[in-house]
């Protein structure tokens, strides 16, 4: 992509050959010269051919350096290439089943959950509008990511991927856990990092569906996490593919579960153990009714069925501002965490890049 003429490394040359091959999301990028990857690589100490994974059925190579090219396009700085590295190792666990989830017709996107101190340091969003617009690092991290797996394995609709809608969120999905609000440990505590260790997860997310409590009490956020995990929303491992039911509940409907003495395993036990429905609202369930195990075998056909197998096939995280909608959603694969490993000159990298958002002022430049 960096051997370009001069004429294509304009803005609107770059796009239209870039779009022309198929290596854009549909937006416009940032052309991706060969001195804006060099400087963007400042952000790591590993060697540019460096392979962090292997993605697709072409098994293409996501190295530093081609993750650095997609990284400019996406509209990142040096200080995001650390996080885009742990992302990259994470999309090569085979437990996020990334080559999957890409090219399925349910049209998943990848869900990237920020822990840690990097998320001061890039201010990478948890509060309020967490997965919304706005926040650098959560839209061009996300971003970034997708082009590269895209631009690695060669994905594309209507070829090798068949999302039958579509799904915005393969935009960007990305958020920080919203830690300094939180009752409980964080997620990447409780997968036996430390605290002070920054890590990125990696899911693959469907859906996301925004509920509010109907009782402003514990019970009334239990009953709500409960009732809109729809049906759909089937949790638990089969074969190489493992999929779960996120949460990310809202800081004031933790604080209600959390001062009423329930952890984030009571939580997952609850949803589990109260994930039963009739039967017959559970085609894609085995031994639903009409099922062809439940018809070879002769089995009595069962009137109810879990949609959650087992606690374990719950995520939850605290994620957003004041108020209390909480947000649902279903996902295929992970979760994969990767810890964050930071480049020698990290301090200096924070000094020149880190930008300082000062919303609501209007300039004089850009009233006129």
């Amino acid at each position: 992509m960096t051997g370009m003429s001069e004429n294509e490394q304009t803005l609107e040359g770059v796009n239209e050959e870039l779009h022309t091959r198929g290596a854009t999301d549909g937006l416009p990028v940032v052309p991706p010269t060969e001195d804006r990857v060099t400087e963007l690589l400042r952000g790591t100490d590993l060697p540019p051919d460096e392979v962090l994974a292997t993605v697709g059925e072409r098994e293409g190579s996501v190295t530093v350096r081609k993750l650095a090219i997609n990284a400019v396009m996406a509209g990142c700085a040096p200080i995001h290439l650390p996080v885009l590295v742990a992302g990259a190792r994470a999309m090569d666990d085979p437990a996020a089943n990334v080559d999957a989830a890409a090219v399925d017709p349910g049209s998943w996107a990848f869900q990237w959950i920020v822990n840690g101190p990097v998320r001061e340091d890039l201010d990478i969003r948890s509060d309020t509008g967490a997965f919304g617009p706005g926040f650098w690092a959560n839209r061009t991290i996300g971003r970034a990511l997708g082009l590269t797996y895209q631009n690695t394995a060669l994905v594309h609709p209507d070829s090798e991927e068949t999302g039958v809608t579509g799904n915005p969120f393969k935009y960007t999905l990305v958020a920080g856990e919203n830690e300094d609000r939180s009752p409980w440990a964080p997620f990447h505590v409780d997968a036996g990092y430390d605290r002070e260790d920054s890590t990125i997860t990696l899911s693959a997310r469907r859906s996301f569906v925004q509920f509010i409590p109907y009782e402003m009490d514990a019970e009334g956020v239990l009953r709500a996490m409960q009732y809109n995990t729809t049906p759909d929303m089937v949790a638990g491992s089969a074969g190489d593919t493992t999929k779960t039911v996120v949460h990310t509940v809202a800081p004031y409907n933790a604080e209600e579960l959390g001062e009423a003495g329930l952890t984030k395993q009571d939580l997952k036990e609850y949803l589990a153990e109260n994930s039963v429905r009739p039967a017959d609202e559970l085609g894609a369930v085995d031994r639903a009714p009409g099922t062809e195990e439940a018809t070879a075998t002769g089995a009595v056909e069962p009137l109810q069925a879990k949609t959650i197998e087992s606690p374990e096939h719950v995520q939850v995280y605290v994620v957003g501002g004041s108020g209390r909608f909480s947000a649902v959603g279903h996902t295929m694969g992970g979760p994969v965490t990767q810890q964050i490993e930071f480049p020698s000159e990290w301090e200096t990298l924070l000094d020149e890049y880190s930008v300082e958002r000062n919303w609501g002022e209007i300039t004089e430049e850009y009233d006129r």
